[in-house]
């Protein structure tokens, strides 16, 4: 019995590998839009802080108008520094798109050629199973054979 050999193995091979590389490449993209976003949460998270500690402050009369021009200025930074983030992270949105788009092409590609290695593969199988089935067949036959003449 010959091993199972596909002929597109090497196609196959470049496939998945074309795939690994754009699911990378997206990977990629997707971890500097999550920066961006951690830096949101960290600013939205510092901002919060500030005001606590600017409110406590407020409460107990210990606050200085350069306090509060600080506070405020602190404020206005950090939301346009969120909003510089969100710009970044909307403008990467079509660029993730296409590399996802292209993801697909790759993994459709990949499936078919997979696809005709498997079929290839149950083809191969049947073939080995019915030269296995004609030997054990002959077998059965010469024995049936010498069993006869030794009867005879």
């Amino acid at each position: 019995m010959k091993k199972f050999k596909f002929r597109l193995q090497t196609l196959l091979n470049i496939r998945e590998a074309r795939e690994r590389e754009i699911q990378h490449e997206l990977a990629a993209i997707l971890r500097v839009q999550n920066r961006e976003r951690e830096k949101q949460e960290e600013l939205r998270r510092r901002i919060e802080e500030q005001k606590t500690l600017f409110g406590d402050k407020l409460r107990r009369g210990a606050y200085s108008s350069s306090e509060a021009i600080l506070f405020e200025r602190f404020v206005d930074v950090s939301l346009r520094a969120i909003d510089t983030a969100e710009e970044r992270i909307k403008s990467m949105e079509p660029q993730i798109q296409e590399v996802r788009k292209r993801l697909i092409e790759a993994s459709r590609a990949r499936k078919v050629v997979e696809k005709l290695k498997e079929r290839k593969l149950a083809q191969h199988n049947y073939e080995v199973n019915k030269e296995i089935n004609k030997e054990i067949d002959e077998m059965n036959q010469k024995l049936f054979q010498m069993r006869k003449r030794e009867s005879a």
